[in-house]
Formats: structure tokens, C-alpha cells, sequence
């Protein structure tokens, strides 16, 4: 399913697109996972809308540890081979997984951000495989990346998705990203009209972002679910998300522990 050139868009753009890579019957036990989370809500989800714009932006995260289906999505589904084969890695450890819906209705934008800088890892080999569970176009917010800026060497202060959250990051010492939608072509942004099943597939490092969900009945449902691979380091620095619990890993140790399974190669 994955050819020598999509690894090599992937190390050259930091971003590619997989077709069809989760089949109908992963398509659907996730639509039914994700409204069993609407429905019931785990205890580290948000309306990044709220105190914003009207609709609901709702995110949740470490579904995995709790709903079967969402375990099995990151574990036992297509994406643990996806992501150690465009890490170019021997392995794949679990990092977490993160959902989110755009509603119909809800102008909030996903802001301009890298990933990486939110976590406590460091190192190259670190992904995330990003199924799409409805039809996605710019008009419900599909999501754009700026080619090759994986490579620019720059760590950019992790931005607030939600109002009022600012002042999570005023400590941290990165620069603030650039206003990037102040001209956009300065830049080369790409993104994909996506199917139910396609994949993204997208390093830690690219900046990232998109527009909110402009139509008036399709929604955008998308499931993340982030990997590590061979050289990623356990890097518990100030200004990082917490987990669910303290990982039980000293800081530079290989991720792999209960918190972050190791699920690729597959146990025999």
C-alpha cells in the first residue's frame, strides 16, 4: 500500500495523503466509537469553540484507555505499520491518540501550530496518521500544511486551540509562529479532498493548521493517533501537556512503558 515515493514525499514535504488505507469496517466501528464519546464524554474533553464562535468544536484525547474500539484503532488497526513505515523505523511505540469533530456551523479554525513542541519527546521519528470518518474539503475543514517545514529548524511556542488558554504558553521561550494566513503565499500550503478511510499521515514538526467547518450540514470527524519510533527520547520539559499519569521513564529514556505500548513489530 505504501510506495518508495511516499516515503520519499513524506521525508521531502513532511505530509502525505494514503487512499482508502482503513477500510469501510474500520470506517465504521470509529464513526460509532466517536459518538459514543460525543454521547459521553471522557474526562479530557473540550469544546475548543467555547467563549469563541458559536457551534462545537469538540476534542477529546486517551480514548484509547478506556473504549475497546478506540484501543483497537491504535494498537491492532493499519496505522502502527503506516507510521513505522514513514518514520523509516524499526519500531513503532503508541504516543497517544486525540479526536476531533468540527460541526457544521462552526467557524472556529484549527490555529497554525507544530505538534512537537506540545509533548515531552524529542527526536525526529515521531508521527501522526490522521483518518478521515467523513467526506473533507476546505469547506468543513480540511486540514492544510505548509510543504517542508518540518525542516526549517525552528521550535514555535505552542498556540492555544481554545480562548482563554493563553496563558498556558506566556512562559515558554519559542518564538511565536508567523502570522501565516497574513500571506499565505509566501508559503507552499497543501491539503487533499479526503474519503471516509484516506489517511494523513504528517510529522511532528510541520506546521499545521485549518479553517473552521463553513457548511450548514456536513461534518468533519477526524481521529489522530501519534507514534514514535527508534530514536524518540522521553524529554519531560517545562511547558509540555501532561498525561493521564506520570510515565514511568526517566528523562532520555526510550519511550516504550505502559503509558506508550510498543506496537510495532507486532508481538509474536
Amino acid at each position: 500500500m505504501i510506495t518508495h515515493s511516499d516515503v520519499a514525499a513524506y521525508d521531502r514535504d513532511g505530509v502525505v495523503c494514503l487512499r482508502q488505507a482503513f477500510d469501510a469496517a474500520w470506517v465504521e466501528r470509529l464513526r460509532a466509537a466517536v459518538e459514543r464519546d460525543l454521547a459521553a464524554p471522557g474526562p479530557h474533553a473540550t469544546n475548543f469553540a467555547e467563549g469563541s464562535t458559536p457551534g462545537r468544536f469538540f476534542g477529546d484525547m486517551y480514548m484509547w484507555r478506556y473504549d475497546p474500539e478506540f484501543r483497537a484503532a491504535a494498537l491492532d488497526s493499519p496505522a502502527p505499520a503506516i507510521a513505522a513505515r514513514m518514520m523509516d523505523s524499526g519500531s513503532a511505540d503508541f504516543f497517544y491518540d486525540q479526536l476531533f469533530v468540527k460541526e457544521p456551523g462552526t467557524v472556529h479554525p484549527t490555529p497554525w501550530h507544530q505538534d512537537q513542541p506540545y509533548w515531552p519527546v524529542k527526536g525526529w521519528q515521531i508521527t501522526s496518521v490522521w483518518i478521515a470518518l467523513d467526506p473533507i474539503d476546505r469547506s468543513n475543514g480540511a486540514v492544510e500544511f505548509i510543504a517542508g517545514s518540518h525542516r526549517w529548524g525552528v521550535n514555535y511556542r505552542p498556540t492555544p486551540f481554545r480562548k482563554g488558554h493563553e496563558i498556558k504558553f506566556t512562559d515558554s521561550d519559542l518564538v511565536p509562529i508567523p502570522d501565516i494566513d497574513a500571506d499565505r503565499t509566501k508559503y507552499d500550503i497543501r491539503w487533499w479532498k479526503m474519503a471516509p478511510g484516506d489517511c494523513l499521515v504528517f510529522h511532528a514538526m510541520i506546521v499545521h493548521g485549518a479553517p473552521g467547518n463553513d457548511t450548514a450540514g456536513a461534518r468533519r470527524r477526524g481521529l489522530s493517533l501519534r507514534y514514535t519510533g527508534d530514536d524518540a527520547r522521553y524529554d519531560p520539559r517545562p511547558g509540555t501537556f501532561q498525561f493521564p499519569h506520570k510515565p514511568d521513564l526517566a528523562a532520555g529514556a526510550p519511550m516504550t512503558c505502559d503509558l506508550f505500548p510498543r506496537v510495532w513489530p507486532k508481538a509474536a
